[in-house]
């Protein structure tokens, strides 16, 4: 131990300046060649001869987090936290100011903490519950660039006033450490770099080689054994040149000869290698040279990459294009393109045909403004709010379908699908393109099936009418009546041995009987025709919270006559089918119905407060219920949507208009 060491403590609190020049001294010495693996004990050391001779109770280094930002994080302290309070990382919330000033490289020296600026008060209060009385806080930094950590003194059991001769030599002190630490990671980044450069040679999914001067492979890797199917072993005793193809060998030679005179610094070409069993290898390959540090030639390191899949792609692409434009011909899909740079639009002869654009309007955007005054009046303002849409960016691509006024053939039906090709500066569409599909025989063909689909759904209601008046007429009246005599049966044996079973037979019919009931109510409701949509929606809510436990409050304006047959029976078919959806899935407590005239039509809501769920997964599982209310809805030309998230309820909502029946 030196002489500093043995040493003790002056009563002075500037410890001799001889004696701390002297330990600055050994410091700097020992930090000089330190192994980077030596540098953690040997600033833990350091901390603590500083620490002893200077009379500091705490002193901690701090390194700026690599993965938090805002937060310092205690590396290296003196005494070591296994002796002392646990040193936690520094974050914005408890140290605002002190955050600040590390982060700008200053020092700050606190005699008491007291003496802390106003806008300090969040650290005064965050100090004192560490019991820090006193403070001196050295930045870390290398070469007067940005500070990378901080040095920091502390005073626990009494104030300590900083000198600036003493600040002075303490930042000699954090420099050393900066320093220290600076090499440290150079040297690990270094490791890592070399380690990470020997798993890419080697692990690499490209093949790669060092390539003698002379064209002899000298060291390759797996994936390039693999590409060439050669064993390494037989690959080091050949050269590039053995493996190339005739007809790829000058142009690849040629192009070596000019990296090595300098013309080029690097080249890269496809080219065909033959593997050991002499089949072809299509490869991109690209070469780079290598020089000693005077300027000779060492090696080539060369990067294979097999494109042998990607050159049978390009052919397959080819004859994909051949086949997609013949089917494009197939399915009579026309084609356009709009270009507002230079103001043109082509479309070609099959949009032409389906829109019947005179011959006359083909010249710069004509064939748009055509097709703009064209559109049906219904949807126009539906398909340019979906252009606008497009050329915002809001919906790229678009898809959408609508009538089209050909001046020769009436009303078609169009499908048009568009996309943006490119963009200017400030974002607006530079070029769009788009096809379209004349699909008027399809959607008279759905028309068909939807009004097959009505004229279903008005049979099957048919059908439930009739069967709930036999189940009400004929069964319920049955059962009443072998209810009667089954009653008479036990009055006739009171205190019978029969009588018990009797009253049970009875109280079964009863039920028997109620159910029967509710059956054919659910089947047709009558009250629908006799007292209209309201009435219907309150019975069934009541019926609903007899039956169960959530609480459903109702708000029905009355509606007159204003809606159809059709429309009424599709609100109540919708109402009845979300009721039962809360009932048998929610698990929620409370449900609402409303129903009032809205926007030419009646609105139905029907909302309740359970579960939910994801409205889109559901579509994807074709749940029948879901399905269901949605054909309903749009046989009577009315709109269904359900918002429901999981654990956020659910709220069914569907609008028809008044003259929803149909024919």
């Amino acid at each position: 131990m030196s002489s500093v060491d043995q040493e003790a403590p002056s009563a002075d609190p500037h410890v001799s300046r001889l004696a701390f020049e002297t330990i600055l001294a050994e410091l700097s010495s020992r930090f000089i060649n330190l192994a980077p693996a030596d540098v953690d004990l040997e600033i833990e050391d350091a901390l603590r001869r500083v620490c002893e001779h200077l009379q500091v109770d705490l002193a901690v280094l701090w390194q700026w987090s690599t993965t938090v930002p805002d937060v310092i994080v205690p590396t290296h302290a003196y005494p070591k936290p296994e002796g002392s309070p646990s040193f936690d990382p520094l974050n914005q919330e408890s140290y605002p100011w002190a955050i600040r000033q590390m982060r700008a490289g200053r020092i700050v020296a606190v005699s008491r903490l007291d003496d802390l600026p106003e806008e300090a008060a969040v650290d005064r209060e965050s100090a004192r519950r560490t019991g820090i009385i006193s403070n001196l806080c050295v930045p870390l930094a290398v070469g007067g660039g940005a500070a990378v950590g901080a040095l920091a003194f502390n005073m626990i059991r009494a104030p300590r006033t900083w000198s600036d001769e003493l600040v002075a030599r303490l930042q000699l002190v954090a420099q050393v450490f900066a320093n220290a630490l600076a090499r440290k990671r150079s040297d690990q980044i270094l490791r890592a770099s070399e380690e990470s450069s020997r798993a890419t040679f080697d692990q690499a999914a490209v093949g790669i080689a060092l390539v003698g001067i002379d064209g002899r492979w000298l060291r390759v890797n797996d994936r390039l054994c693999a590409i060439v199917g050669y064993p390494r072993e037989d690959l080091l005793q050949l050269m590039f040149q053995d493996l190339t193809h005739p007809d790829d060998l000058p142009s690849d030679l040629t192009l070596v000869r000019q990296v090595l005179s300098g013309e080029l610094r690097t080249y890269s070409m496809e080219k065909r290698y033959f593997r050991k069993d002499r089949s072809l290898v299509w490869v991109n390959l690209t070469v780079s040279l290598v020089r000693d540090p005077a300027g000779e030639p060492r090696h080539f390191i060369s990067v294979l990459e097999d494109i042998s899949a990607r050159r049978r792609a390009e052919d397959g692409l080819r004859e994909s294009e051949a086949r997609l434009s013949a089917g494009a011909e197939l399915a009579r899909l026309a084609y356009y393109e709009v270009d507002f740079a230079s103001e043109t639009a082509y479309v070609d002869d099959r949009f032409a045909d389906i829109c019947g654009v005179p011959s006359d309007q083909g010249e710069g955007l004509q064939p748009l403004k055509f097709w703009i005054d064209h559109l049906h009046p219904a949807d126009y303002a539906r398909v340019m709010d979906a252009r606008r849409q497009l050329h915002e960016g809001i919906r790229d691509p678009f898809s959408v379908e609508y009538r089209f006024l050909n001046p020769t053939r009436g009303e078609i039906w169009i499908h048009h699908q568009g996309r943006v090709r490119s963009r200017g500066a400030d974002g607006r569409p530079t070029r769009t393109i788009g096809v379209l599909r004349d699909v008027t025989d399809e959607r008279r063909a759905e028309d068909e099936l939807r009004s097959l689909s009505r004229r279903l759904i008005r049979a099957q209601e048919e059908e439930r009418a009739l069967l709930a008046r036999e189940l009400h007429d004929d069964v319920t009246q049955r059962l009443a009546v072998l209810a009667i005599d089954v009653g008479r049966a036990e009055m006739a044996d009171a205190g019978g041995a029969h009588a018990e079973l009797m009253a049970s037979v009875r109280d079964g019919l009863v039920r028997l009987s109620e159910d029967i009931h509710s059956l054919a109510y659910q089947l047709h409701p009558s009250v629908l025709e006799e007292l209209g949509l309201p009435e219907a929606l309150r019975t069934e809510c009541e019926r609903r919270g007899r039956r169960s436990p959530i609480a459903i409050s109702m708000d029905l304006q009355p509606i007159g006559d204003a809606i159809g047959r059709d429309a009424a029976l599709c609100l109540y078919r919708v109402a009845q089918e979300a009721l039962s959806n809360v009932v048998r899935h929610s698990g929620a407590r409370t449900a609402s119905v409303v129903l009032r005239q809205m926007d030419g039509g009646l609105f139905l809501a029907v909302r309740d407060d359970g579960a939910g769920f994801d409205p889109v997964a559901a579509s994807h599982a074709r749940r029948l219920g879901l399905a269901s209310m949605r054909e309903r809805v749009q046989l009577v030309n009315g709109t269904l949507d359900i918002e429901s998230a999981p654990g956020r309820g659910t709220a069914i909502l569907a609008w028809v208009p008044v003259e929803g029946d149909q024919p």
